[in-house]
């Protein structure tokens, strides 16, 4: 696909949920009652009583579509993001550190809690999740600005969005109606498998890229992405990409499967890596890179990722690892 000379813009939308990225002790996450290795939902009040029974924590802003576009910023180009907060201390610390990121705010805020991502992480890298979704899934599709939904840039959908099929497909009408270019990410194997005809119809109609991981093209494919892979993209008019975690990644266009693998490095913490990830592929393919470069280019931003607690990324670190990419 020939993107050469679109605008270098990604206006990110999704859940806005405020990131504590904590390293615990092995036993820590089965003390409070949860299995090790787990991702749990829970309510507000459960997990601001993690948090506060943390010893320390790396906190920010986060969510899949705010690390995609604190990425997108963080490689110097313009980025914008649209989520539900609460009227909250968090929420005050989501929209500051927001407004510090150089990202263009389109936040909404209602009177329930903002919501929380909590990773504890035990010393062998084994992460426990718990999320308490909050005022998140709140986001009133219809209320955005219509400048959020600029002609010519990009719009990445978080695809946990679709827990409200009418919220998702309401922001996609109208990007596609502004004339924007869709980017997806597919975001979990629950929802993925609870929505999969929303997604397979959106892949297939809409979408210019579509990010998911291994679980999740399972998910939606019905079949492993060694052997479906290039038949489920026969119906995508888009290229559709799927992150391997230390495999690398892979990705079919117009019938042409490309590979990209990774160099073997020891993760700190992956919380956003997959958002990274698309946020390098996306930079290259706006520049109308060829598709083994924007592999390479996003194989090479997650591994940044990785190496930093939430997403803390040093700007001038990641665009030396990006210069060195061919």
């Amino acid at each position: 696909m020939d993107t050469k000379g679109k605008a270098m813009r990604l206006a990110c939308v999704g859940n806005a949920l405020y990131d504590v990225v904590a390293f615990v002790e092995t036993d820590f996450a089965s003390k409070l009652g949860y299995h090790l290795g787990s991702t749990v939902h829970a309510e507000s009040p459960e997990v601001g009583a993690i948090v506060s029974a943390l010893p320390s924590a790396s906190r920010g802003a986060g969510g899949g579509a705010f690390n995609a576009a604190r990425v997108f910023a963080s490689l110097g180009f313009q980025a914008s993001f649209a989520g539900m907060i609460g009227a909250d201390e968090v929420g005050a610390a989501f929209r500051a550190d927001l407004g510090s990121s150089g990202i263009e705010p389109f936040l909404q805020e209602r009177e329930a809690p903002t919501g929380v991502f909590c990773a504890m992480i035990a010393p062998d890298g084994e992460r426990t999740i718990v999320v308490a979704p909050g005022a998140a899934p709140a986001l009133d599709a219809a209320a955005i600005p219509d400048a959020f939904f600029a002609p010519g840039a990009t719009l990445y959908a978080d695809g946990f969005l679709a827990a409200s099929p009418e919220t998702l497909l309401t922001i996609v009408r109208r990007a596609e109606a502004a004339g924007m270019r869709i980017a997806l990410d597919v975001a979990g194997f629950r929802i993925a498998t609870k929505q999969r005809e929303l997604f397979l119809r959106l892949i297939r109609e809409s979408c210019s890229w579509t990010f998911m991981n291994e679980d999740e093209f399972i998910a939606l494919a019905q079949a492993g992405v060694d052997e479906a892979l290039k038949a489920f993209s026969a119906s995508a008019p888009g290229t559709v990409v799927v992150k391997r975690a230390e495999i690398g990644a892979v990705c079919v266009s117009d019938g042409d499967v490309l590979e990209s693998a990774v160099r073997p490095i020891r993760a700190t913490d992956t919380t956003g890596a997959g958002d990274a990830f698309a946020a390098g592929f996306l930079s290259a393919a706006f520049s109308g890179e060829p598709l083994a470069r924007c592999l390479r280019l996003g194989n090479r931003v997650a591994e940044q990722a990785i190496q930093v607690p939430g997403l803390a990324l040093d700007r001038a670190r990641l665009h030396r690892a990006v210069s060195t990419v061919l």
